[in-house]
């Protein structure tokens, strides 16, 4: 994540957001194609939290229900993991917002430059929400043409603030990094703890092996011991 905030610092803090946000509004806002335009604005409601948060939410709830139904319990795993991630990153995105100071395009002469505690658009919050699932269902197989597919449809609701300009460049894509961050640290500590579960079971297996070998070794001697005194008391 420092490689991505030095990158958006870069960014934000010299002429590059400029020249991207007039390359992209002359060469898509300006476009003939009606329909391609509302296409890329339309992708804005992906980062939409009042749209997004039930629809985990209700993922969720339904995995948690239908637990003993494979793509229930799928579905209940990528939106108890998205929600997590929201939890996660939410907070230091707001903060990063205030903290970066920057404004949207048109609305301060000091455009996308940070300017500590004076703006709170530093941050994309549309492009955070709106790669929070692609990025989650991405780390969720093993396929690499749907890892393909769902990292692309991450960077859907970023390119939408920047179309529609109402984010820099720089701003969209720090949004997409704090999410891919969430979903990271989210991914990692169930790694962590299936791991650890694992070596905890491997561990109670190995001591129920170990008791269950010490029993019947008893059992074994105290049989012996059994026949040992049999034979002593037929022979006397």
């Amino acid at each position: 994540m420092t490689f991505g905030l030095i990158g958006g610092a870069l960014m934000a803090n010299s002429s590059i957001d400029e020249k991207l946000r007039h390359k992209v509004q002359q060469n898509i806002r300006s476009a003939t194609s009606d329909d391609w335009f509302e296409m890329l604005h339309a992708q804005k409601e992906l980062g939409n939290g009042y749209y997004t948060l039930p629809l985990f939410a209700a993922s969720w709830m339904v995995g948690e229900v239908f637990d003993e139904d494979p793509r229930a319990a799928l579905a209940g795993t990528w939106g108890e993991r998205s929600l997590r991630a929201f939890a996660v990153g939410a907070p230091p995105m707001l903060l990063a917002q205030r903290v970066t100071g920057a404004s949207r395009p048109g609305e301060a002469t000091y455009k996308s430059n940070w300017n500590p505690l004076q703006d709170n658009n530093g941050v994309s919050g549309h492009s955070f929400m709106g790669a929070i699932p692609f990025l989650t269902a991405a780390k969720m197989t093993d396929e690499p043409w749907l890892q393909t597919l769902y990292y692309g449809g991450s960077t859907l609701a970023a390119f939408s603030r920047v179309n529609d300009d109402h984010h820099y460049a720089s701003q969209a894509f720090l949004g997409w990094g704090f999410a891919w961050l969430a979903t990271r640290a989210v991914f990692s500590t169930d790694s962590r703890t299936v791991k650890k579960l694992s070596r905890t079971q491997d561990t109670v297996n190995q001591g129920c092996c170990e008791t269950l070998t010490a029993c019947v070794l008893r059992q074994v001697g105290s049989n012996a011991r059994r026949r040992i005194q049999y034979n002593r008391c037929h022979r006397s």
